[in-house]
């Protein structure tokens, strides 16, 4: 068995010992005049082959360090025991795609995390105040209700990310179709939510540092950066049709997420689903 194509976005490959790729299974014969698409498979695959050849071409503003870049596979040779099918989410209770944007939340909320402990740490190595120079930073009360205000956005992202991955796992622990559902409608219709809160809170801890805070040595503008560009990996606006269409016509966020993967979006669900 060989591997032969492109992966775009191949996020950590430029890292790893082994790629994990989407393909499409030809080993039945097919070919790319067949009416009928081959089915998806997913295959591991070594990342020191010499057909592998990963380009670090990812030239986003934010997340600079994933190793996003492009990888191109040249008759890469793929242990069949590697090689297992995709989920079909719409022929089963799956969370997948659910699992693939907890991710990002979680890294998000990681984000959000690092800009408040950053600008604390600002604040408080700081003897100088701007605005007010008879009152230490520490003392002013602006400073202090914009710390609060990003600890509670902190906090906010904190418990809506793991509640999220609490209903994944009852999910997956029940094997149960509306369980899984309300998994994926759960983790979706907080994405959208977690990732305004996010944006808001790292743009606002440059309230408390005037120009200094700006200063190219200390990088805050990278937490809005990486959050900004995290949050542009998957748009939050799908999910949240997602959820609505769950909530209004019955439809499992599975089946309308892959009607959106096949172009087939706006086909309207039956109820029970």
């Amino acid at each position: 068995m060989e591997l032969t194509g492109t992966k775009y976005y191949s996020t950590g490959s430029i890292y790893a010992d082994w790629i994990f790729v989407s393909a499409a299974d030809r080993r039945g014969g097919g070919s790319g005049t067949d009416t009928a698409l081959p089915p998806l498979v997913s295959v591991q695959v070594r990342r020191d082959h010499p057909g592998v050849d990963i380009q670090d071409d990812w030239d986003g503003f934010g997340q600079r360090l994933t190793g996003s870049g492009t990888a191109t596979f040249t008759a890469v040779p793929a242990d069949p025991q590697l090689i297992n099918p995709r989920v079909d989410e719409s022929a089963g209770p799956s969370v997948q795609h659910a699992v693939y944007q907890l991710t990002h939340l979680s890294a998000l909320a990681g984000i959000v995390q690092a800009a408040h402990r950053d600008i604390t740490a600002f604040i408080t190595s700081r003897s100088r105040n701007l605005f007010n120079p008879t009152i230490a930073l520490t003392e002013d009360t602006m400073v202090q209700q914009v710390v609060g205000e990003t600890y509670g956005a902190v906090k906010t992202i904190e418990a809506s990310v793991l509640a999220a991955a609490a209903s994944l796992d009852r999910a997956l622990a029940s094997g149960d179709p509306a369980d899984h559902a309300a998994g994926d409608a759960h983790l979706f219709a907080v994405q959208g939510t977690v990732i305004e809160l996010a944006l808001h809170t790292v743009g606002r801890v440059f309230e408390v540092g005037g120009a200094s805070a700006t200063s190219t040595s200390r990088a805050l503008d990278r937490h809005w950066r990486n959050a900004r560009t995290i949050s542009s990996h998957n748009p939050a606006i799908l999910r949240q049709r997602v959820v609505g269409d769950y909530l209004l016509n019955g439809t499992s966020p599975a089946e309308s997420t892959a009607r959106i993967l096949t172009g087939q979006a706006g086909q309207t669900g039956q109820a029970g689903h």
